[in-house]
């Protein structure tokens, strides 16, 4: 699920490089001081996407900001480029939602192997088990591979938390498309689930 398969080809206009678009295509083309003011221009949203992502984590083990740390540091490894900053955004959104499935992921491991892994328990906690958490990622893998737009709408509406116009801008399609994407999709996960 990369984004630079999804924006091949398209034509990008570029943005006075000042511009927070602008500063996506210089930090993507590698200029001098790039990734330093878009980092500055871009922290303030990424923080709230990183403590959106969080409420809903119950062993997350990160805080928001160590959570956009590590998004951008991931964002740094071979990203392509971003032809608008939605785009960039629900990259990163996308970014932490996979670092938190893999921290899942490790403690599910280091249970089975009998290591001590320190929990919190809410009296309502609707989080997913890390175990829940580690077998939706499976699934969502083996849906991407299956049909790659279906797996993207479902990341993007579910995990990353945006509205089907606006997935379906990212996507390029119609917003009836979207919806019957992600109707296949929570019916095929729900089943890989059970």
């Amino acid at each position: 699920m990369t984004w630079p398969g999804i924006i091949a080809g398209m034509t990008v206009m570029h943005d006075p490089p000042t511009s927070i678009t602008g500063l996506i295509h210089a930090w993507s083309e590698g200029r001098d001081g790039a990734s330093d003011a878009l980092a500055e221009q871009v922290y303030a949203e990424l923080h709230r996407i990183a403590s959106t992502h969080l409420q809903n984590e119950r062993n997350a083990g990160l805080d928001a900001t160590e959570l956009v740390h590590e998004a951008w540091l991931k964002l740094g490894e071979g990203h392509g480029a971003f032809p608008t900053r939605k785009h960039f955004f629900a990259f990163a959104a996308l970014q932490m939602r996979r670092l938190l499935i893999d921290m899942a992921r490790a403690a599910s491991a280091a249970m089975r192997r009998g290591e001590p892994v320190t929990l919190s328990l809410r009296l309502v906690d609707p989080a997913p088990q890390p175990a829940d958490i580690a077998t939706l990622a499976e699934a969502l893998d083996q849906l991407d591979r299956m049909d790659t737009r279906k797996s993207q709408a479902f990341a993007l509406v579910e995990l990353a938390g945006f509205d089907t116009r606006q997935t379906a801008e990212l996507l390029d399609v119609s917003s009836a498309t979207i919806e019957r994407d992600l109707r296949f999709a929570r019916v095929w996960l729900a089943a890989r689930m059970a």
